[in-house]
Parts: structure tokens; sequence; C-alpha cells
């Protein structure tokens, strides 16, 4: 009756364990998919594209006159007036025309007033031009970022297809490496074997667990790594689905993949609009040394009792503005600003030169990854085929234990590098779309 009550424990034990884990089968696609919704990186890339936009937006709003309305309205104590103006003919001093401002208590203006500038070196549309340009750049740096993104999704989830692959490996090896030493146990006690050779056995056996031990503690890191880096939660338990994550990767020439590079990517787009924003700024900078001209406009409503009551008064005019000390610290400015334009078309250059560079050993590098692909699919067969001889010949006691062993080391060492250059084939495939701009 205890051992039930025991047994019935533990399964609901485990049954809450499993239940307190989420399985979530993932697919390559819905992993980028959820690596680029959740990334923190692209979340600062999109706030600076916002904040280019609202930039840009007030650039515009520049064009637009200055309207403003005001109103003032004032009360006053009784002063001590002392009015010293001549009465005119036929007044006494006490009913002088000024005497009226000594019962003053109240004033009352309103006024309206706009203004707008017609001419000032083009200063606003520079800058505004500036502005646009800057919002185009932030967005093709946010493009840049999303790539970036998308590859190390990517890559992450073929390195921990790979650490998977390996661990299967792994534990296939070390169940055929535990049969053979209970094998060997066996021969050993009817005295068919030397205790020698069951230890050889029983220590390539252990090597290998050891090996298998280093690598659980990898995938549940990789895991790990991999749940955080989707935004997932943390008692997630993933399960891959390898469909669709291996392909054929055609590969064109480097002329093509270096020509789609030029074109594609979005660091020399962005690159490009930073130039011409440095373009606009330093013109922008030289309208500091010519004269602005602008219109201005005027509506005043006035309420002073028992003085004046004026209404409607309005006015319109042109001003001319011409600040010499302002035409000459614009030397300064203008300095500055083709300074800045300098460094755009100098950071333009070397982007598109690291393009180049990159784009060039990404391209050797997928080529390396196939052929490296096809020689470890070829040592595979090699490998089985040199197992199957060796295992037969030991058989036969036609070699050592040693050469038994290293087969079968040889065997497994050949199937994880199939393994590891599998994903990492795919891995440079992708990098190299990623150079080339493909990755959008």
């Amino acid at each position: 009756m205890y051992r039930r009550i025991t047994w019935a424990l533990a399964a609901l034990l485990l049954a809450a364990s499993a239940q307190a884990q989420t399985v979530r089968k993932l697919t390559l696609k819905e992993a980028v998919d959820l690596g680029v919704a959740n990334s923190k990186e692209l979340a600062v890339s999109s706030a600076k594209v916002k904040q280019a936009q609202a930039k840009a937006a007030q650039a515009s709003d520049k064009v637009w006159p200055e309207v403003g309305v005001s109103g003032t309205y004032l009360h006053l104590n009784t002063p001590n007036v002392d009015i010293k103006a001549k009465p005119a003919d036929g007044e006494t001093s006490g009913s002088s025309q000024l005497a009226i401002f000594e019962d003053l208590h109240d004033i009352a203006l309103l006024q309206a007033s706009a203004s707008l500038p017609i001419f000032n070196g083009f200063r606003i549309r520079n800058n505004r031009l500036m502005a646009e340009y800057l919002e185009e750049a932030a967005k093709y740096d946010a493009q840049t970022a999303r790539s970036k993104v998308m590859l190390n999704t990517e890559k992450a989830v073929y390195q921990y297809y790979e650490l998977l692959e390996t661990r299967r490996t792994i534990e296939e090896s070390l169940k055929r490496e535990q049969q053979r030493v209970k094998e060997f146990q066996d021969r050993e006690k009817q005295g068919l074997l030397a205790r020698n050779d069951r230890l050889k056995a029983e220590l390539q056996a252990n090597n290998i667990e050891l090996a298998l031990t280093e690598v659980n503690n990898n995938v549940q890191l990789a895991e790990y790594n991999l749940i955080i880096l989707l935004g997932l939660p943390d008692d997630t338990t993933l399960e891959l689905d390898t469909a669709g994550m291996f392909g054929q990767m055609p590969l064109t020439t480097w002329d093509e993949y270096l020509q789609t590079g030029l074109t594609n990517r979005s660091e020399l787009k962005a690159a490009e609009y930073q130039v011409k924003a440095g373009e606009s700024g330093y013109r922008a900078a030289r309208a500091n040394r010519l004269p602005t001209v602008g219109l201005s406009a005027g509506y005043v409503n006035a309420y002073i009792p028992n003085v004046a009551n004026i209404t409607n008064a309005m006015n319109a005019g042109v001003s001319v503005k011409y600040s010499l000390t302002g035409a000459f610290h614009a030397n300064h400015g203008i300095q500055e600003a083709k300074a800045q334009q300098a460094q755009a078309e100098a950071a333009r250059q070397a982007a598109t030169d690291q393009v180049k560079v990159t784009v060039r050993q990404k391209f050797l590098k997928c080529q390396e990854s196939v052929d490296r692909l096809a020689i470890t699919e070829r040592a595979i067969e090699q490998a089985e085929e040199n197992y199957q001889i060796t295992h037969n010949k030991y058989n036969q006691g036609l070699v050592i234990l040693s050469d038994y062993l290293d087969a079968d080391l040889a065997l497994l060492q050949a199937r994880i590098n199939y393994a590891t250059t599998r994903a990492e084939s795919m891995i440079a495939y992708y990098e190299l779309q990623e150079s080339v701009g493909n990755l959008q």
C-alpha cells in the first residue's frame, strides 16, 4: 500500500513538472519572426527613426508663418499725478486735457501679429532637406539592424541544431560503447577476453560519457540563450522543427554578389543620405552670411477708459536684417559644416570598401563550407566502411582492440563533423545573403 502511494505521488510530481514547462515547437521562420518582434536592438532603432521623423516634421513647420495673439489687462491704483501742462484758453487749471489721466485705473490691450520670412539664404529649405535626409538614413540604419537581428537569430537556431545533433550522435555512440562493455564483461567472465581489453573499452565509454555531459550543458545553455533571444518565457522547452532548414544553396559568381551588395546594402544607402545631409547642412551654414527679408502684419485693439478706444488698427510691412557680426562669425560654422560633410563622404567610402571586403570574405567562406560538406559526407561513408571492416577483423583476431576502438571513435567524429559542417554551411550561406543585403 505504501509503495502504491509513493508511485502515485511521484506521478503527480512528474505531471506537475511537465505542466510547469511549456513545450514550444519552433521552425526557422517562426524563430526569425520572434527574434525580430522581440529584439531590444530593433526597438532602439525604431525609436531613433521616430525621433528623426519628428525632427523632419519640426523643420517642415518652419515654412509656416509665425502667428501670435496676446492680450493685456492692467489695473492701476490711484497715483499722485501732478499735471504741469499749461491750461488752454478758457480752461482752468483743474480742467486740463491731461487731467483725465488722474482718474485712470484700467487699460486693456488685444493684439495679433504674423511674420513670414521670404528670404533667409534658403536656410529653412536646407535645414528641412537635411532633416529629411537624416530621417532616410535612420530608416536604412533600422534595416541594417533588422538584417543583423535576423542573421543572429538564424545562427542561434543552427548552432542549437548543431548541438542537438552532436548530442544525439554521442548518445547513440555511448549506447554502442556500453553494449560493447557488457559484451566484454561477459567474455571476460568466460575467460575469452583479457582484463586489459575490457578496461580499455570501459575507459572509452567513460570518455564518451564525459563528452556527453559537456554537450548536455552546452545544449541547455544554447537553448536558454535562444529563449531569451526570442523573448519566450524562461520555462519554455524548445522542440526544433528542422523541416525547411536545409536545402540547396545556389551560388552565382563573385561579381554578381559584389554588384548586388553595392546596390542593396542598407549601410551604403544610409551613408549616401548622410552625405546629402552634410551638403544641406553646409548650404544652411553659408546662409548665415546673407541678409534676411521678412513680411510682418499686426492687428491691435486698445481700450483706455475716458482716454481712447482703438479698434481695427492694422499694420503691415517688410523688414530687412543683416548682421555684420553674424556674417563674420559664420565662418566658423561654415568650416564645421564643411568638416562634417567631408567626414560623411569619407565614411561612405570606408563603408563601400568594407562591403567589398565582407562580401568577398563571405563568398569564399560559403564556397568553402559547400566543399567541406561534400567532404564530410564522403568521410562518413568511409568511416562506416572502415568500422565494419575493423569490427569484422577484430572478431577474427586480425587486429588489436586499439584499432577497433579507434575505428569507432573515427566514425563518431565523422558523424559529429558532418552535423557541425551541415549547420555551419547554412550559417555561411545566410551570412553571404546578409552581406549582399538580401536579408530584409
